[in-house]
């Protein structure tokens, strides 16, 4: 039986819960020291049994309670948590995060603030953690140049240029070579707009390069400041440049999705020296000169006839068109980038948000040298076991075959499931200092910035282009994921599951308030962390990389035979139901939410108090301002919205509405409850 609360009666319960002030005795028990104690306990209703067994050596329940209040200041008093469980948990969280869209957005901005301290803050400590240090030196090189850039009087966007041009790159002709300036521009970025390379995982220890023709579907838009650099290289007016630029992106395109005819090549599979002695019009060894491959490195190409026609169209087009194409599509890279500094703005956290990005391995490195090192040892373990629960649970679900798998099918689950690691932190595996300092050993920071930037473009592209070679040990960099410097802030401050390698990421990004802590109490600490675990876990499960095996490959028929299980399709159109574009992810919040539930149930009481919490603690995640998919859209671009996200899954979830007394087919009690796993 479970009470019902109102919001109302709910936050005053959380308010007094944080007047209710403990003390832990040496035995692990909890005493009561005020004077008022009798009438708190009265009046805490549903909270007076809280789970505060706190799972760290040194619990400070100060961390809890502050963390209670937060949630009790972004509730809403008004809201029925029956009909819109987001509104009521995130009403008020706008008021506390007005510049900030998504939590997400909130512990990429808290990372970058600590990492600011760094650089920025006079602590004797912090200084003697770093003496001597390579890797902090080089960066806190590179961050004064940053800080101390004054105004540019001219267009910051042709400071680039003339930067490339030092570079030795771009260097212009009356007839300039296109392939040459299109490879110099791939050692600066990631943004194929003709062919593409990809560097995927061959084994765990391995990678191989991968080449296809581009799906750029984007359309060409050329900003008045981009043209005032281009009109130097063309004597095209801005509409007339616009216009030459889309009809060669429509050609371009119509080659590359050619349908195949019956006798084309399919994607194939071969050495470096078995390419060279193909027969085909590609100058291969010029084409792939920027990765110093060896004869025996694999290489993957699918349709080396579009291949073909493609460069014998680009070949018969203008050249200088090409160039300026060319220049145009890395400047226009470079001005979308959200942290460009093409307004003139080098404040220390801008800064420092930039080397985030440009260096996101060695700032992780320092993340951990003088924060999370700290506590590791105690954090990794609880985090693990935590884990491992989430596992036992899944196993205990796989045996208990509701969807009534056969045996095969379920030997393939659990092969899957004990193939699954953690990595906390995203750091490499296995490595030393060295291997940091070795990363860093040939990037020069200079007195310029612009120059600084672009040669960190061309230190980090010309890395991951060496991975394509045998000679490179690749065995530390399948182990964690090194972020492009383009990528948007939500992709690398959240958690995520990478099938190649089976491993999960729990970036340190998230390894804070308000997500986790090893303080939190379990209501808390399962409520996020549990849920975080679960719901990546999950993907390893969800209708696309259920169809590739712990090691990273295709296991199509174990997939096969999954996918034909009519309750396994059931229970896929149930989720359906309402539509989604991101079916994998709502696979994932629904059942990793389920599997944290279970999990926490199996372990602590489940009383109105710690279900309660839980739920809240689970919504924090899902709190932000976006009011549109749109305007969502633009820092979280595979996801439903936030507010969709929270509420849809708690509404699959009996104990939800349970726990809050929600009426049947109230909007959070729908009759028809979907699950997967």
């Amino acid at each position: 039986m479970y009470l019902k609360t109102n919001s109302k009666t709910l936050k005053i319960s959380i308010t007094v819960l944080l007047l209710f002030v403990l003390v832990r005795k040496d035995t692990g028990c909890w005493a009561q020291t005020s004077i008022a104690d009798v009438v708190i306990l009265n009046d805490l209703l549903n909270w007076e049994h809280v789970n505060r067994t706190c799972l760290a050596r040194d619990c400070d329940e100060h961390v809890n309670l502050k963390q209670l209040q937060q949630i009790n200041t972004y509730m809403s008093d008004e809201a029925d948590p029956c009909e819109d469980f987001h509104k009521y948990a995130c009403e008020h969280w706008k008021r506390e995060h007005p510049n900030e869209m998504t939590m997400a957005a909130v512990a990429y901005k808290e990372i970058t603030k600590k990492l600011l301290e760094i650089f920025e803050k006079n602590k004797p400590e912090l200084k003697a953690e770093l003496q001597n240090n390579a890797i902090y030196e080089k960066l806190n090189a590179y961050y004064k140049v940053c800080i101390e850039t004054e105004q540019q009087n001219s267009s910051i966007l042709w400071v680039y240029f003339n930067e490339l041009n030092e570079m030795g790159f771009l260097r212009y002709s009356e007839n300039p070579r296109w392939l040459q300036t299109y490879k110099e521009l791939q050692l600066l970025m990631d943004n194929p707009y003709f062919w593409q390379f990809n560097i995927n995982e061959l084994t765990k220890s391995r990678y191989f390069l991968n080449i296809d023709v581009a799906q750029n579907p984007k359309k060409a838009n050329i900003s008045i400041d981009l043209y005032q650099i281009l009109k130097n290289f063309t004597s095209l007016s801005l509409e007339e440049l616009q216009t030459k630029f889309l009809i060669l992106e429509n050609e371009v395109n119509q080659i590359s999705n050619e349908v195949c005819p019956s006798d084309c090549t399919l994607p194939v599979t071969l050495t470096y020296e078995e390419l060279l002695q193909k027969q085909t019009s590609i100058n291969w060894t010029d084409v792939l000169s920027n990765f110093k491959l060896h004869s025996k490195d694999k290489l993957k190409i699918n349709s080396i006839d579009t291949l073909e026609n493609l460069f014998a169209y680009l070949s018969r087009q203008d050249s200088n068109l090409l160039y300026v194409y060319n220049l145009f599509m890395f400047l226009s890279h470079l001005e979308a980038d959200k942290v460009n500094f093409l307004d003139n703005q080098h404040s220390p956290y801008k800064c420092v948000h930039h080397m985030r990005k440009i260096f996101d391995l060695p700032m992780n490195y320092l993340y951990e040298t003088v924060f999370y090192s700290k506590i590791r040892t105690e954090s990794d373990q609880l985090i693990k076991n935590v884990f491992e629960e989430l596992k036992q649970t899944f196993a205990e679900i796989v045996e208990e075959n509701q969807l009534k798998f056969a045996d095969r099918n379920k030997k393939y689950l659990m092969s899957k499931l004990n193939g699954v690691s953690l990595n906390i932190g995203n750091l490499p595996a296995n490595v030393s200092d060295d291997f940091y300092q070795n990363y860093l050993q040939e990037y020069q920071v200079t007195n310029n910035f612009y120059l600084n930037h672009l040669l960190a473009l061309k230190h980090y592209y010309t890395q991951q282009l060496s991975l394509a070679s045998s000679s490179k040990d690749s065995t530390p960099w399948i182990s964690f994921q090194n972020y492009d410097p383009f990528v948007l802030d939500s992709a690398t401050s959240t958690a995520g599951y990478f099938y190649a390698t089976s491993a999960i990421t729990l970036p340190f990004s998230y390894l804070q308030v308000p997500f986790y802590t090893p303080q939190f109490w379990p209501p808390l600490l399962y409520g996020d962390l549990a849920t975080t675990l679960g719901h990546e876990l999950i993907h390893a499960f969800d209708p696309t990389f259920l169809g590739f095996d712990s090691d990273g490959k295709l296991a199509n028929l174990d997939f096969e035979l999954i996918a034909k299980n009519r309750h396994y399709n059931n229970a896929i159109n149930c989720l359906l139901r309402i539509p989604t574009q991101f079916l994998e992810e709502r696979v994932a919040d629904v059942s990793g939410s389920r599997l944290a539930l279970l999990t926490f149930k199996r372990k602590y009481l489940f009383s109105p108090s710690n279900a309660k919490l839980f739920f809240l603690q689970y919504a924090q995640f899902f709190c932000g301002t976006a009011e549109n998919f749109a305007a969502f859209n633009e820092e979280d671009t595979s996801h439903d919205m936030d507010s969709v996200r929270l509420n849809y899954t708690m509404s699959n979830l009996l104990e939800f509405a349970e726990t809050f007394g929600c009426r049947t087919d109230a909007s959070m009690n729908p009759r028809t409850k979907c699950q997967l796993w």
